[in-house]
């Protein structure tokens, strides 16, 4: 582990910004999914994603509304039961949100596409530009088999037997 801060404390904003920044980054992930499932043709799969993507999609939605009371100590409530809600702009600035939306969504190929990494400066930037290199130099490891090069990168001692990799921690005595 690493005592250096995690990108979302290097985020400037308050966490009311962070949280949508959080919510909208989920339904980039669930659009990533659904997008992935109809490239592969695996429709049961993209269907399933579709559901998560809704679900996301809502919950994003129920950062930018509020209930309405019915004046009896519940909400106003539509014809299937469910709380009427009504808009209710948050206190966040825009800039910032998108700053935390595209630190957030670097892992899935939909926020890549949507939000540049290169939109990003400062320490943000720096930090997931780190990340991403060592992630890359994990995976090239993976591929070549270096067990010595994954110990080095992870701090664990990593052994591979054909397509089974085992990480133990240092001195784990299993």
């Amino acid at each position: 582990m690493t005592d250096e801060p995690t990108v979302y404390e290097l985020l400037d904003g308050t966490s009311a910004e962070k949280n949508l920044a959080e919510d909208l980054a989920g339904v980039i992930d669930h659009l990533s999914r659904v997008l992935s499932g109809v490239e592969d043709g695996n429709w049961r799969y993209a269907n399933d994603r579709a559901d998560d993507l809704r679900d996301s999609i809502a919950r994003f939605q129920r950062r930018l509304t509020d209930t309405i009371p019915d004046g009896h100590g519940d909400v106003q409530r539509d014809e299937d039961g469910l709380a009427i809600r009504r808009f209710a702009p948050p206190e966040a600035n825009g800039e910032r949100v998108t700053q935390a939306v595209t630190a957030f969504v670097q892992d899935y190929a939909a926020g890549r596409a949507l939000f540049p990494l290169d939109n990003l400066t400062g320490p943000v930037k720096d930090r997931l530009v780190k990340d991403l290199k060592r992630n890359a130099e994990i995976q090239a490891a993976l591929d070549n088999g270096d067990a010595a090069a994954l110990s080095r990168l992870t701090g664990r001692q990593v052994t591979i037997s054909g397509p089974q990799v085992t990480l133990t921690d240092p001195g784990d005595t299993q």
